[in-house]
C-alpha cells in the first residue's frame, strides 16, 4: 500500500519528529511505501520517496485562514487544506491512503484538501485528545466551539478508519460517529525509548546516575529529591496543582517543570502565570520552569527525576508515562 501521512508543521525540531520517523520506518519494513507531507519554508514539493516532503499553501488561503480564525478557533484549516490540495493535484495518483494524526485542525484540513483536489482515496485519522475531548473549566477542547464541533463530527463520519489511542478516545469517537470504523491502537514510542527499556538493571542505573549528575550541575540541584513535570503548559495539564503540592512535601525536594508555555486569550501566558504563583507562595528556590526542551532531551530529564508527576485531570493517552517507565522512573 502507498501511504501519505499529512503532518503540517512537522519538522526536525518538532517534539514528535522522531516518533513519526520511526513509525514511517516500521510501516516501510512491512513492505508499504510511506511518505510524510508537511508545510515548511519551501515553494514547491521536494524530496524523494521515503523522505519528508513539503508543500506551501497559496497566499489567498493564508488570508482566508486569518479571516476565519475567530470562527474556526485557528487560522490553519484553509492554509493547510490549500497545501494538501496543491500536492495531491500533482502526486495524488501516487498514493492509496491518506493518513492524518490529530482530527482538528489537521484532519479537517486534510479532508477539505483532498476533496478540493478531487482525490477520492480513503482517509484514516488518529484523534489525539484536544480534538475530541472537552474540559470546559480548563479551556480545553476545540469542540467547545460550534464550527470545530461540526467539522470534527463530519470528519470522523467520513473517514474510512479511525485510530483511537485509548479507551477514552474510543468512547468520545463513538459518541460523535457511532458507525465509524474504529480500533484502539496506542501511540508508538521512539526507537530510543525501546532501547532504553531493554537495558539491564546495571546499565539503566548508570544512565540514570549520569543524567541526574548532568542536570544537577546545570540547575544546581545537589542531591535533592527531584520531581519532574514534562509537557506543554496548558490549564488542563494541572501543573498549578503540582506547584501548590510542593509547599506541602519535604522541604529539600525540588521540582523541575519542562515544556513550552501556551498563550491564549482565555488565560494568557500559562507559563508566566505558573512562575508568578511560584514566587507568590515562596517556592522560587524549589520550583524551576526550564521551558521547552529539545526532543532528544526528554529521556535524559526522565532519567534524572526521582518521580514524574502528571497532574492532568483529563488525558487521552499520556505517552510521557510510558517513556518514564522505560527509563525506570515511577510516575504519579
Amino acid at each position: 500500500m502507498r501511504i501519505l501521512m499529512f503532518m503540517p508543521g512537522l519538522g526536525p525540531t518538532s517534539l514528535g519528529f522522531g516518533v513519526h520517523q520511526d513509525f514511517a520506518a516500521a510501516v516501510r519494513a512491512q513492505g508499504h511505501t510511506f511518505e510524510i507531507l508537511t508545510t515548511a519554508d519551501a515553494d514547491r514539493f521536494t524530496g524523494e520517496p521515503g523522505t519528508l516532503l513539503t508543500a506551501h499553501p497559496v497566499d489567498a488561503a493564508r488570508w482566508l485562514g486569518k479571516r476565519l480564525a475567530p470562527l474556526r478557533r485557528t487560522p490553519n484549516v484553509e492554509p493547510w487544506a490549500s497545501a494538501l490540495t496543491r500536492f495531491l493535484a500533482v502526486r495524488g495518483h501516487d498514493f492509496d491512503l491518506l493518513h492524518v494524526e490529530v482530527a482538528y485542525p489537521h484532519g479537517v484540513a486534510a479532508l477539505r484538501g483532498a476533496r478540493k483536489a478531487r482525490w477520492a482515496g480513503p482517509i484514516a485519522v488518529t484523534p489525539m485528545g484536544e480534538d475530541v475531548l472537552v474540559l470546559r473549566e480548563a479551556h480545553y477542547g476545540f469542540r467547545r466551539h460550534l464550527a470545530p464541533r461540526l467539522a470534527v463530527r463530519k470528519l470522523l463520519r467520513e473517514s474510512a478508519a479511525v485510530r483511537c489511542i485509548s479507551g477514552i478516545a474510543l468512547k468520545a469517537v463513538r459518541e460523535l460517529a457511532p458507525h465509524a470504523c474504529c480500533e484502539v491502537i496506542p501511540l508508538n514510542v521512539t526507537s530510543e525509548t525501546i532501547r532504553a527499556a531493554a537495558l539491564d538493571d546495571a546499565s539503566r542505573a548508570a544512565a540514570r546516575h549520569a543524567a541526574r549528575a548532568e542536570l544537577a550541575r546545570e540547575l544546581g540541584l545537589g542531591d535533592a529529591p527531584l520531581v519532574l513535570a514534562l509537557g506543554r503548559l496548558h490549564p488542563f495539564k494541572g501543573v498549578p496543582v503540582l506547584v501548590e503540592a510542593m509547599a506541602r512535601v519535604r522541604p529539600d525536594a525540588r521540582a523541575v517543570i519542562a515544556g513550552p508555555s501556551l498563550r491564549a486569550k482565555a488565560f494568557g501566558d500559562h507559563g508566566a502565570a505558573i512562575v508568578d504563583r511560584v514566587h507568590a507562595i515562596g517556592l522560587a528556590g524549589r520550583v524551576r520552569w526550564i521551558g521547552a526542551v529539545e526532543p532528544g532531551r526528554a529521556l535524559a530529564l526522565l532519567r534524572a527525576a526521582d518521580v514524574l508527576v502528571v497532574p492532568s485531570p483529563l488525558e487521552s493517552l499520556n505517552k510521557v508515562c510510558i517513556e518514564a517507565a522505560a527509563v525506570g522512573t515511577p510516575s504519579s
